[in-house]
This record gives structure tokens, C-alpha cells and sequence, in this order.
């Protein structure tokens, strides 16, 4: 989510301060649980009049020196509610715009004498403090086209009349029809607020969940690259294992210098099934005497030391078993088909794979 630097018009503009819930706080100076209803926070936004009570503007829940701000208009949208500001220290307006104050907590009067009903006492912004009601907004909505100052106006007109109004000419009835306008207005602006905010807190959502798929694919990649990682390490231990059992085999007797060559060649290619079959086969197999036999001190006449010699080659060029040759050939032809499955079509064609 992609959040708007703060501007004056922003801060000027509606901010989360509490909603719906039970949340950990503080009754008398002592941790309560305190619960937050619907009908509280309709009650605090229909009750507020800075006349009454004004609540101050505060950081860190602090009770004394100057108050930073004042509540100028409360209202109810979406199970959230919302304040309005005015007379904003330009210091704390500085705070909002580095952003360090960017959680909210209110505090309130459950009930409050002059009206029996929750009204809001406070609102202050926090910094290192995580506030006890979660899931408020960190940024202000936008004031929606002047409405606000509409609201604002109506307001000011009711408790402060034109001064060419007598007291006999404003009387009470006409007064309270004039908060009833209000409160008709405000509830209007804050359902149409209601359907706006919607729209962008789809807005939100979408580039959220692009921003999620992004970072769900980026692990993706990540995860397939450790995992062929951690292949290739499993595959060169098993490598060399298996390249460690030929050289036995080698030191036994049991393979040729072609055939070991062969094999390092072919284990490269198999799973480890494969390469097990294969040892399983060659653990089976006698020693070679024909290997003992070339391995063996050559005859001093140069006929013998010459045949010896042209014998010794054709051997190391070949394969000492047939069927070996056959299998390890129809292998290297088929990527993937198993050392005994070779040797099984090898000896049911007769030696013709």
C-alpha cells in the first residue's frame, strides 16, 4: 500500500481515532479492559459541542502544559470514529509530516455527567507507544468537496448566530432544529464519505494484494532456487559415494579401467536407485582373473612382452562382460531407464538391445 506524504490538506482531513471493540486500557490509572460499542461512538459524535466540553489535542496521553490541537467535529463511518482538527500546532504538524506520530488513542468519559452518555474527552497521538485500539488507519481521508467546511459553517451559525438576531428571535425550538439540520447533514456527507472511501479502500486492497503476489512469487523463485540448491549438494554426496564404491569395486577386481570409467560416466546420468542397482549387481560379480592375470609382471622376451601388451589394450578398450556393455550402451541411448531394467531387456534380446 502505497501511502500519500502528508500535506496540511491531509492533516486537515478526517483521522481514525477508535472504533468497535474490546481493547486493553487504563480506568482511574489502573490496566481495565475497556469495551467500545457502536452506540458509544454514535453518542460521542452526536453529543460532541466544543461549547460543552472541547477536547484538546495531545501526544503521548500527556495531561499537561499547552494542548497541541483541538477536536473540531466527530462523525461515525464504518463502525470507525472519525475527528476532524483544528488550531494544529505548526510543531505537531511538523511530527505528522516525518511521521512520527502516526497511531492514535482516544480518551473518553463512560458516562459523562452533563449527558449521562460516552463523550470524548481527548485525542491523543502516539509515537514508540502501539495504541490500544488496533486496526486504525495510519493516514487522514481527505475533506470530500468542501463538505466538511459546509458542516463546519452550520455549525458555527448555531452557536454563534448573526449578530442581528436578537436572543427572542433565535429561541430554543429554532436552535434545535437547526442541530437536527446539522446532525441530518453530517449523517448524509458521512454515508456519501462512506461510499467514496470505499472505492479507494478498494483501491487499497487491489495494490495490497499485487503487492503480496509480487512478494509470493519473488519467494517462489527464491524457494526454487535453495531447492535446486540443496538438489545438487544431495546429488554430489550421493556422487561421491557412489564413485567411492566403484573405486572399491576397482581395488576388488570386480570392474575394468573401461567399466569404471563407464560407470562415473553413467552414475552421472541415473537417480540413486540406479546407481544402487548398479553396486548391487557389481557386488555380486567374481573378481576377474583375466584382470589379475594382465595386472601381473609382463614376460622379459620382447614377443611375450609384446603380445602382453596389445592384449592388455584391447581388453582395457572393452568391457570384460558382455552384457554390461549392452546395458551401459542402451542406457546412454535412454536417459532416464534404470540399470536393471537395461540388463533385463539386454538378456531377454539375447544380447541384441
Amino acid at each position: 500500500m502505497n501511502e500519500q506524504v502528508l500535506n496540511d490538506e491531509l492533516i486537515d482531513g478526517w483521522w481514525d481515532v477508535a472504533r468497535v471493540g474490546k481493547w486493553s486500557g487504563s480506568a482511574a490509572g489502573a490496566p481495565a479492559r475497556i469495551e467500545v460499542t457502536e452506540e458509544d461512538l454514535l453518542r460521542m459524535a452526536e453529543d460532541y459541542d466544543p461549547a460543552l466540553q472541547e477536547a484538546p489535542v495531545t501526544v503521548e496521553h500527556r495531561h499537561s502544559g499547552p494542548a497541541l490541537g483541538w477536536v473540531a467535529a466527530l462523525r461515525v463511518t464504518g463502525g470507525v470514529l472519525q475527528a476532524r482538527f483544528h488550531r494544529l500546532s505548526a510543531r505537531l504538524r511538523e511530527w505528522l509530516r516525518e511521521g512520527s506520530y502516526r497511531s492514535r488513542s482516544i480518551e473518553m468519559y463512560k458516562p459523562f455527567e452533563s449527558t449521562g452518555r460516552a463523550y470524548l474527552a481527548a485525542v491523543s497521538f502516539l509515537g514508540a507507544q502501539p495504541p490500544a485500539v488496533k486496526g486504525l488507519s495510519p493516514q487522514p481521508s481527505l475533506l470530500a468537496d468542501g463538505r466538511g467546511k459546509i458542516v463546519s459553517l452550520l455549525e458555527s451559525e448555531c452557536r454563534n448566530p448573526p449578530v442581528t438576531l436578537g436572543e427572542d428571535e433565535m429561541d430554543l425550538p429554532n436552535k434545535g432544529l437547526a442541530a437536527r439540520a446539522i446532525s441530518t447533514l453530517r449523517d448524509v456527507f458521512s454515508r456519501e464519505d462512506e461510499l467514496i472511501d470505499k472505492d479507494g479502500y478498494i483501491a487499497e486492497l487491489e495494490a495490497k494484494l499485487e503487492e503480496e503476489r509480487s512478494l509470493r512469487l519473488a519467494a517462489e523463485k527464491r524457494l526454487a532456487v535453495l531447492e535446486q540448491q540443496l538438489a545438487d549438494l544431495k546429488q554430489g554426496e550421493e556422487l561421491e559415494e557412489f564413485s567411492a564404491a566403484l573405486a572399491e569395486a576397482a581395488g576388488q577386481q570386480r570392474i575394468t579401467p573401461a567399466e569404471h570409467a563407464g560407470y562415473i560416466r553413467l552414475g552421472e546420468r541415473l537417480d540413486r536407485a540406479g546407481r544402487d542397482a548398479i553396486l548391487r549387481e557389481l557386488s555380486e560379480r567374481r573378481p576377474l582373473d583375466m584382470l589379475a592375470e594382465l595386472s601381473a609382471a609382463p614376460r622379459r622376451d620382447e614377443g611375450g612382452t609384446a603380445e602382453l601388451r596389445r592384449s592388455r589394450a584391447a581388453f582395457e578398450g572393452f568391457p570384460e562382460d558382455p552384457e554390461h556393455d549392452e546395458a551401459l550402451q542402451l542406457m546412454s541411448a535412454q536417459p532416464g531407464l534404470a540399470f536393471e531394467e537395461a540388463i533385463r531387456r539386454v538378456r531377454l534380446s539375447g544380447g541384441q538391445a
